[in-house]
């Protein structure tokens, strides 16, 4: 019995371990996709999942956003390097003279240096991408455009709204004619009442009184305004490996149709950002809207996603013609993604997926220099406490996606500026803090999540 034959049993057998209500899971390798589902995709209907289950991709939708924007480049209409002010001359943040400089390019690597997690409702309808724009006037700067890296999720919602000018269609429209349809993905969906036509998942989330226990997400859809960074797209696992198929054989459908140039597949693919040590477990650089990384010895790139209460996570081994993707809705979706792709990886790669160090034994004298308050529109970040036994409490800002509100928690030492929360709860043990831009003698920054909280 090989893992791929293995793999339904396998899933079913890990699910409830890591509390995960439902998942759909695909192996692409060597062309041909193998697939398995287990568990339910709703608590309550009791619906079970099937490997042609549709779950919400999200932030893995910035993928395809960028593939849409390197078909505009194959055509000659983008120039990754002008200003998305020459194709959006109504674009504009708080910061004027950013908004003039930052450029398409930026915008995909996440070096805009906007504050990006603008969240707010910008309604339903063809235009609600242009509505979100209008919403971007008062956002702030991080810093100066190209500078450094923070997650920018705003900037991949305007890169959908300049598709929209240049070619006169919706994004919904652009994507189900431009990637859905060319690659025979029938399984796809970027409008939330297309949902009623599949076998779709619903979020879930930990329950307020019942530990353990989930419930229903109390937000099925984020912001439709936020389309093109991944409030919406849903597709089932195999439909998002014949995507990834296609960037496998350079730009191709499975019937030769040319989707995407080979040029344009290949520039995806080169890093273009390189991220401070420690900043993300097993992304070190960015490419094109691609997440980057070398594994045991492997180059490996693909990109994760989550919305409120579904989790979904794709990597890629060009080399191997391997990828795989998971897709899940609720639970520790985290800890059944290293648990299932190290199996995979390591059978059929022979590679492991990459961990955090062992802490420090002995702590750097000058540790209270990361001590301090950081800032951004999400929240802010406080570091107390002395070089042997710092803490850090986690403050969210009241608004739609309000994360997790952490009280002192104690933290590890793993390099003079990495830190890693100590906690039982296993999302938060894989988390890391790492700080940056060091000035006299303190760093400025503080990259959770691969948001950038500037100290303030």
């Amino acid at each position: 019995m090989s893992i791929l034959t293995e793999l339904s049993a396998t899933l079913k057998k890990v699910l409830r371990r890591h509390n995960v209500p439902g998942a759909s899971v695909a192996v692409l390798r060597n062309g041909r996709i193998n697939a398995a589902a287990a568990g339910l995709l709703n608590v309550e209907t009791q619906v079970t999942t099937t490997t042609d289950s549709v779950f919400q991709i999200g932030s893995i939708s910035k993928v395809f956003t960028t593939t849409l924007v390197m078909q505009l480049v194959d055509e000659g209409l983008v120039d990754l390097d002008a200003p998305l002010q020459h194709y959006l001359p109504d674009f504009q943040t708080l910061d004027a003279k950013a908004s003039r400089s930052a450029t398409i390019r930026q915008m995909l690597c996440h070096t805009s240096g906007i504050e990006g997690d603008l969240f707010v409702d910008s309604g339903r309808g063809s235009d609600c991408v242009a509505r979100l724009q209008d919403m971007g006037r008062l956002l702030p700067q991080l810093f100066p455009p190209g500078e450094r890296l923070s997650y920018c999720n705003f900037g991949f919602a305007m890169l959908g709204r300049m598709l929209e000018v240049i070619t006169g269609e919706n994004y919904d429209e652009l994507l189900r004619t431009r990637i859905f349809q060319p690659l025979q993905m029938n399984h796809a969906l970027s409008l939330p009442e297309d949902c009623v036509k599949y076998r779709c998942a619903i979020g879930h989330v930990p329950h307020p009184k019942k530990p353990g226990q989930q419930v229903l997400s109390p937000m099925p859809w984020l912001s439709q305004g936020q389309k093109a960074a991944g409030a919406t797209p849903s597709m089932s696992a195999t439909d998002l490996l014949s995507f990834v198929a296609m960037h496998l054989r350079g730009g191709r459908s499975s019937d030769g149709q040319r989707v995407l140039s080979s040029s344009s597949v290949r520039a995806m693919q080169r890093q273009q950002h390189r991220l401070p040590a420690g900043s993300r477990l097993g992304v070190s650089a960015w490419g094109l809207g691609w997440y980057m990384d070398n594994w045991s010895g492997s180059k490996v790139f693909g990109h994760d996603g989550g919305t409120v209460g579904q989790y979904s996570f794709l990597r890629v081994l060009p080399k191997q013609q391997l990828a795989m993707v998971l897709l899940t809705n609720g639970g520790d979706a985290g800890g059944l993604y290293e648990e299932l792709f190290n199996d995979v990886f390591a059978k059929l790669g022979r590679i492991q997926l990459p961990t955090l160090p062992e802490p420090m034994q002995r702590i750097p004298a000058d540790l209270t220099r990361l001590c301090g308050r950081y800032e951004n529109l999400t929240g802010t970040i406080e570091v107390s406490g002395s070089s042997d036994k710092l803490k850090v409490a986690v403050t969210p800002k009241p608004g739609l996606l309000a994360g997790l509100n952490i009280t002192r928690a104690p933290v590890r030492v793993l390099s003079r500026n990495v830190l890693q929360f100590d906690s039982d709860n296993p999302q938060l043990a894989r988390t890391t803090l790492a700080f940056d831009g060091d000035q006299d003698g303190q760093p400025q920054f503080v990259n959770m999540g691969m948001r950038l909280y500037r100290r303030s």
